[in-house]
């Protein structure tokens, strides 16, 4: 929510802070001192954010000042941007003029005539200098006031003395030392094959008979994985074969001790005590040996190879055949425990579903309800996407409600607006599993509620996404961001908040988000991303991150005004269902509006042109215009954008060349080009020294590469399709040290001669 983006951009513009180069751009406009005090309040308020946050939701006092800090922390990220922008600017200028120096000889006459031009950009540059310095300083000045008053603000809610280390986070350490039978047998709906499976786990001993059988069992939360193994738990077959049955709640992080202490409460039916390491073996020892028995750990949300290995080592004395069984949202724990294949426990099938909901919507009343809500009770299960936990809590919202338009208007509502207006509890749970998570992941997870529902995104796109936005912070170990960022999304599909579509042949690898984890993202998002289609009311000022899913957009033209207002906005995508912007007018206004974004998308757009004013936008980050089949040059004010990290234009077929200044993007990053030149431009992708992807795609003239990508010694990863002409790849290529994938498709003229033993090389027809 609000508290997460908050923390993670006041360390952001903390970090920025306290960096070289911005130090070094201070230092040499003679504001050094402004930013140090600056840095100094910042860092004093930034104490009060994690106190605050607790607070946020009850208090509309706190919710305020988070929003008017939330606003200044913004600003200060944008004036800070610019001067990191500035020093880009800078390093450009120099570049040129030493290239300029280095390949020019120069007669008396000339060297006479650039003094004299000097000296007029020595002027101007002197004057240019001035009015930054003093815009600059004027900025920061305002900035630092208005957090003065800020901070003094805080005193109303954060106690003096109140210190963030005083905040704990209290668990209740009570152990479930027995299972009621909360879940009864007739209120279980389906999961016959899941049982079956199970239950033959269980029964059938384990090849290696010194050995505990662990079988872990994994879902999502919601899905109803306690209520299942509940089930299972008192069957009466698995009561019969197991000599001992214990069942221990683990919930908080995994402690050998603590869960040792429940077992031991579980198996003697008496109040936890603090029994010492020897006491407790001896105690195990007694009560375990010659028995076979059944273990649950429910809910572990974390564990590692040697406290597991720990634990296993207090429950040897069972018998053989003895078994555990591990509930949790995590693959990494249940590869870290299990000894078979874990069990993935997903939604309930369609009929299974309509039971439930029925169930709990009319409880022991089966009148003619049943049918006359049918149609719209299938629509309204959409939403639950065979989750138990959500059909029972909309079926509970049903309960008593015998009006057709009560029923309509559950099904218009998504699950994030109903949990806005009633208190139950299907986010809530889901919370369960993003409230754990590192603030860097809460952040990219909630950028993404600005993608439709079910839509699936290119994986290093979305990575683009959040390096453009400043959610991937390095690790200081010189590991690569987008490396950090798959990490990331590797994360976040172990405890299946994504899953990863494989692609076949050259198309790239997807992923999206399931249903029910999108509502979650849109929830948890609040007023910092909006999905909302674009000619619909008014849209708070708050708003950072607009997305555009109307797939008619004819109506470009009506634009609400208070979209225009929207002066921070970081965000403008025009990806969805293959429909872009068209009206020139239209992108320009956009252009002209939104002068600190960080991410336009105007993929699968039809305009023909594009203004030079886009080389104002000097805290892009991510620009994407691929699949415009319209649009034939692209501005050389491209070329100003020194912060851009991504650059797509891609299937832009009737580009006839790249900006002749492209060398000017000392931090691109990502390169996908379609162009109608023949060769690419040497001395200006000699340059783009920072590239680490480079994809040439559909460039039907194109017949060779330029030499001077010997000196992209960060790239790792160069994709070449549907090139028809290329005949060689430069023999200086293989000289660098970094390039792990060389990937080739459609060029039938291309001769990989000295290639064959390069390991990265992967041809796709």
């Amino acid at each position: 929510m609000a508290e997460t983006i908050i923390l993670n951009i006041a360390s952001k513009v903390l970090g920025s802070l306290g960096s070289l180069a911005i130090n070094e751009v201070g230092l040499g406009w003679g504001l050094d001192e402004e930013l140090k005090t600056l840095e100094g309040t910042l860092s004093t308020i930034k104490e009060a954010l994690s106190y605050a946050e607790e607070k946020q939701g009850k208090n509309h006092v706190v919710k305020i000042w988070y929003e008017r800090l939330q606003a200044t922390f913004y600003e200060a990220d944008n004036l800070l941007d610019e001067f990191q922008y500035e020093a880009l600017r800078r390093q450009v200028q120099s570049m040129k003029s030493n290239h300029h120096h280095h390949h020019h000889s120069r007669s008396r006459s000339s060297i006479r005539i650039q003094k004299l031009v000097g000296k007029f950009f020595s002027c101007c540059s002197h004057s240019n200098d001035f009015r930054f310095k003093f815009e600059m300083g004027n900025r920061i000045g305002k900035i630092k006031k208005r957090l003065d008053m800020i901070g003094e603000d805080r005193n109303r809610f954060y106690p003096i003395g109140t210190t963030t280390e005083s905040k704990q986070t209290h668990h209740n350490s009570a152990g479930s030392t027995s299972v009621s039978s909360d879940v009864n047998e007739s209120e279980f709906f389906g999961r016959a094959n899941d049982r079956l499976r199970i239950l033959l786990l269980l029964m059938t001993p384990h090849a290696d008979y010194d050995y505990i059988s662990v079988i872990p069992i994994v879902g999502i939360a919601g899905v109803g994985k306690t209520a299942f193994v509940k089930i299972m738990y008192n069957d009466e077959r698995v009561v019969e074969h197991f000599g001992m049955r214990i069942w221990v709640k683990v919930a908080q992080d995994f402690n050998v001790k603590r869960v040792v202490q429940k077992i031991i409460q579980c198996i003697t039916d008496s109040p936890s005590v603090d029994f010492s390491p020897k006491q407790t073996k001896a105690i195990l020892a007694e009560k375990l040996q010659g028995r076979r028995f059944l273990l649950v750990l429910d809910d572990v949300c974390n564990c590692d190879n040697r406290d597991w290995v720990k634990l296993l080592n207090f429950l040897r004395h069972g018998n053989k055949g003895s078994k555990i069984i591990v509930t949790t949202r995590y693959k990494s724990v249940a590869s870290t425990v299990g000894t078979v294949p874990m069990h993935n426990l997903t939604g309930l099938p369609d009929d299974d579903c309509r039971k439930l909901l029925w169930s709990w919507a009319f409880r022991k009343n089966d009148g003619e309800q049943h049918r006359n809500f049918s149609e719209i009770g299938k629509e309204i299960l959409e939403k639950c996407h065979g989750y138990p936990r959500a059909i029972k809590t909309l079926g509970n919202l049903l309960f008593m409600k015998n009006d057709e338009n009560e029923w309509l208007y559950l099904k218009g509502k998504e699950l994030w607006e109903l949990e806005q207006n009633n208190k139950h509890d299907i986010l809530p749970m889901l919370r369960l599993k993003y409230n754990p998570l590192p603030t860097d992941l809460k952040r990219c997870f909630v950028y993404c509620s600005i993608f439709p529902k079910n839509y699936e995104i290119e994986i290093d796109k979305l990575i683009q996404l959040w390096m453009a936005q400043g959610l991937i912070q390095s690790s200081g170990l010189n590991h690569k961001l987008e490396d950090i960022g798959a990490d990331y999304l590797n994360q976040l599909c172990s405890i299946f908040f994504f899953e990863k579509i494989e692609q076949h042949g050259n198309l790239s690898n997807t992923c999206r988000m399931p249903e029910i984890i999108h509502d979650l993202a849109v929830y948890m998002a609040n007023e910092e991303s909006i999905s909302t289609n674009y000619r619909f009311g008014r849209i708070s000022k708050s708003v950072s991150h607009v997305p555009f899913h109307d797939s008619d957009c004819s109506g470009e033209k009506e634009l609400t005004k208070s979209l225009f207002e929207l002066e921070k906005m970081r965000t403008v995508l025009f990806p969805f269902h293959a429909v872009g912007a068209s009206d020139e007018g239209f992108v320009d206004e956009f252009i002209s509006r939104f002068k600190y974004l960080r991410v336009f998308d105007l993929s699968n757009s039809s305009f023909r042109k594009l203004s030079h004013s886009i080389g104002n936008l000097k805290h892009l980050r991510f620009l994407d215009f691929s699949g415009n089949a319209n649009i034939e040059t692209l501005p050389n004010a491209i070329c100003k954008l020194y912060n851009l990290q991504t650059l797509r234009i891609e299937y832009c077929v009737k580009i006839r060349e790249l900006p002749k200044n492209i060398g000017n993007l000392i931090s691109l990053r990502n390169l996908n080009l379609t162009t109608q030149q023949s060769c690419l431009p040497d001395r200006q992708i000699r340059r783009l020294t920072s590239l680490q992807s480079f994809r040439i795609i559909g460039c039907g003239n194109l017949t060779s590469l330029p030499e001077g990508m010997q000196h992209l010694t960060a790239l790792t990863t160069v994709t070449i399709a549907a090139c028809p002409k290329l005949a060689s790849l430069p023999s200086t290529m293989k000289n660098l040290a970094n390039l792990r994938n060389l990937e080739i498709s459609n060029c039938p003229n291309l001769n990989l001669a000295g290639w064959e033993e390069f390991r990265g090389l992967r041809m796709l027809q």
